[in-house]
């Protein structure tokens, strides 16, 4: 009789741990991964290495350029890709789990920063990363980038412009964090499929170059883009030089009326006040610019 109970207990329980189900493996994989992850370790095995960070970049639209304030606003694709020694599995442990996803503050990530960064943009957040097996991290993400320049509005409606974005570590030196890019630089410099072509700048190129900047017997690694840009002049061209080009050919002609006739005094006031809107366009739109 007892063993019939020991039994029928022994059937019980097998088929409760049958049903329970199975820890996720996403679950697990991701609390072995951080249980000792220390985020503001640089991670690589032997710290004598450098840890080599891949760029990338994808110009969609330019948002704005203030000529008064001499600032650019862009909105681009940014893509960091780096190694990370300490985030590596076997995929046949985890449920044959090659790749997963990670929240970007559990883990170290590079202190790159835009030079010519002077405002934060109506940028949306992203706060995760893609981690493979081999340890492979990406970080992709849109940024909207207010940015220092040096604006050249002379040649105005007919101006281009460049500005540039360089990208750099804020603190470690190129012994400890090493830049370069992801794609060549010609893919880069002349990728403009995702750029909004329907604009008032037209995007011709994207060329870049690296650099690295000795300071206190230190280098620092720079990455820096170029970007080309062209303005569309047919707004302008249609609404402020056509009917300046007119006024003043209607003001020369103005002068073979007679001097006292007063058709002439009201035909030349009707002259200067189209000059003055003119002008209060222009300003408006440089301005703006």
């Amino acid at each position: 009789m007892i063993d019939l109970l020991l039994n029928f207990h022994s059937a019980s329980l097998a088929e409760q741990i049958a049903d329970k189900p199975k820890r996720s493996a996403l679950n697990q994989l991701t609390r072995t991964l951080l249980r000792k992850y220390n985020c503001g370790v640089r991670p690589v095995q032997n710290w004598t290495s450098p840890t080599l960070i891949h760029i990338d970049l994808i110009m969609q639209s330019v948002l704005d350029v203030d000529g008064k304030t001499q600032q650019v606003t862009t909105s681009i694709w940014y893509r960091q890709i780096w190694t990370d020694e300490f985030l590596v599995w076997d995929p046949e442990e985890f449920d044959g789990i090659t790749e997963i996803s990670l929240p970007s503050d559990a883990i170290w990530v590079p202190d790159l920063i835009i030079s010519e960064f002077v405002d934060v943009g109506e940028s949306p957040d992203n706060p995760y990363v893609y981690v493979n097996s081999s340890g492979m991290v990406k970080n992709n993400k849109p940024i909207q980038v207010v940015s220092a320049c040096d604006l050249e509005l002379y040649a105005f409606p007919f101006d281009k412009q460049s500005c540039t974005l360089t990208f750099r570590s804020w603190l470690h030196s190129v012994s400890e964090v090493n830049l370069t890019l992801w794609r060549s630089a010609e893919d880069i410099a002349n990728d403009q499929k995702s750029f909004m072509d329907d604009g008032e700048w037209e995007l011709m190129s994207v060329p870049s170059c690296y650099w690295q900047l000795r300071l206190d017997g230190r280098d620092y690694a720079h990455i820096q883009f170029n970007v080309l840009i062209r303005r569309r002049p047919l707004l302008y061209v249609v609404s402020l030089l056509i009917p300046s080009i007119f006024l003043m050919v209607v003001d020369v002609i103005s002068f073979y009326l007679p001097p006292n006739c007063g058709t002439r005094i009201t035909f030349k006031t009707s002259i200067h006040l189209g000059y003055t809107d003119a002008c209060h366009h222009h300003q408006n739109t440089t301005h703006r610019l």
